[in-house]
């Protein structure tokens, strides 16, 4: 069978699969028990040759259209906790949100924001997603730490699309000297956040005396801050919520060695003695679309836990390295190839709000979406299954390449 076609078979058996998402439970699912070469669909994960960067170009040209010309990328790296002898690119990393001792799996994801009309929150849909390796994973080569996966990402889309809009969204641990100077020079905005005690100095005056230029001026402390002014923001949930904020221009002396970086600094007061310190690479943002990006990119967490949830992320039981650098890129594109087909079924008017005794729902979520994809496959009866199997049915059977045709023109 061509590779093509159990790519399809991987989709269908991963999408219609409600328990661990490995490669012998896709096989059940699909009703191919009897299937003696079993072997050939795992060696598609850990032998066969296929290219993952094209796939992550047309995923996202996908996601183009949606845009309205300007993509807002949200990054963060995703933690899997898989501890197992024969791993080697497991390692220890520490997140806020879900830290642990234990040896875990880190992948780079970058997600592009999409609003749909049945949902009142933007999606972050992942379109380009790499491994993280320690730095022992292969001594005779340079180690990439994360900032340089991500810089590396981002050249590659400039690359891809010169003339794009592009516009980039972090927490705390992409405030990085080396990020900024990627942005600055591929002309792409990042918006992040600061530690509360960053070097921000005011800009220098001028030369009063012979010597050496002056870079800095005088370094900015809480009670050098202007006051602070009131304004209304989208919060979470897409809630009007009223903050408080100060905006400054000023220098960021961070690095080693130290560089000089003109940022908008941007204070957000959420209650008393309790701060968040962002900052724009962009001088001419306004503060309050700076603090409404910040927000956004928590759409990023809920991706990850409805990947969780109902895509079985963490649920992979390989051990070949290079099996190991693909499922997980997979099901994340699975989730966004969810999305995608769910909006076309929506647009058919094939799709409502699970209801509720105790739960009424407006809009559409993610599993509203799983839940009618799945009925549009089963009642569809492209489920091919094994002839070796000795509940086969010849009536039911039908050739993969069918549906592979079917996919292709639209769903």
């Amino acid at each position: 069978m061509p590779k093509s076609l159990k790519m399809v078979l991987f989709f269908v058996g991963a999408t219609l699969c409600r328990g661990g998402r490995t490669i012998c439970g896709i096989l059940r699912e699909l009703g191919m028990q009897g299937e003696q070469a079993f072997s050939s669909y795992h060696q598609l994960l850990n032998r066969s040759k296929w290219q993952g960067l094209q796939a992550a170009k047309i995923l996202f040209k996908l996601l183009l259209p949606f845009t309205e010309g300007k993509v807002i990328l949200v990054v963060d790296e995703h933690l899997e906790r898989r501890n197992r002898e024969k791993i080697r690119a497991k390692g220890l990393y520490r997140d806020a949100v879900s830290s642990s001792k234990s040896w875990i799996l880190g992948s780079k994801v970058g997600c592009a924001l999409v609003t749909f009309p049945w949902s009142k929150r933007p999606f972050a849909l992942p379109f380009f997603c790499v491994l993280r390796k320690p730095a022992d994973y292969a001594p005779k080569r340079k180690h990439r730490s994360g900032i340089d996966l991500l810089c590396q990402m981002l050249k590659v889309l400039r690359r891809w699309y010169p003339e794009l809009s592009l516009e980039i969204v972090g927490d705390g641990d992409y405030g990085r000297v080396k990020l900024v100077d990627t942005c600055l020079c591929l002309s792409i905005p990042l918006t992040s956040r600061l530690r509360k005690d960053a070097r921000l100095h005011d800009f220098p005056d001028r030369q009063k005396y012979r010597g050496r230029p002056v870079k800095l001026g005088q370094r900015i402390l809480h009670i050098q801050k202007k006051p602070w002014q009131e304004g209304k923001i989208k919060g979470y949930g897409g809630k009007k919520q009223s903050v408080k904020w100060t905006a400054k221009k000023c220098l960021w002396y961070a690095g080693k060695p130290e560089t000089v970086l003109p940022v908008l600094a941007v204070w957000v007061r959420r209650r008393k003695n309790d701060e968040l310190l962002l900052f724009s690479i962009d001088l001419t943002a306004d503060p309050l679309q700076i603090i409404e990006l910040y927000v956004l990119r928590w759409n990023l967490e809920v991706t990850f836990r409805e990947c969780r949830e109902h895509l079985g992320i963490q649920t992979q039981r390989q051990w070949s390295d290079l099996a190991i650098e693909r499922t997980t890129p997979l099901l994340f594109c699975l989730y966004t190839l969810m999305i995608l087909i769910g909006h076309t079924l929506y647009k058919q008017n094939k799709i409502k709000p699970e209801q509720a005794a105790w739960y009424r729902k407006r809009f559409l979520t993610f599993s509203d979406l799983l839940l009618a994809v799945r009925k549009e496959l089963w009642c569809s009866g492209f489920i091919p299954n094994s002839s070796l199997y000795r509940g086969f049915d010849k009536k039911n059977f039908c050739d993969p390449s069918s549906l592979l045709e079917k996919l292709a023109a639209g769903f």
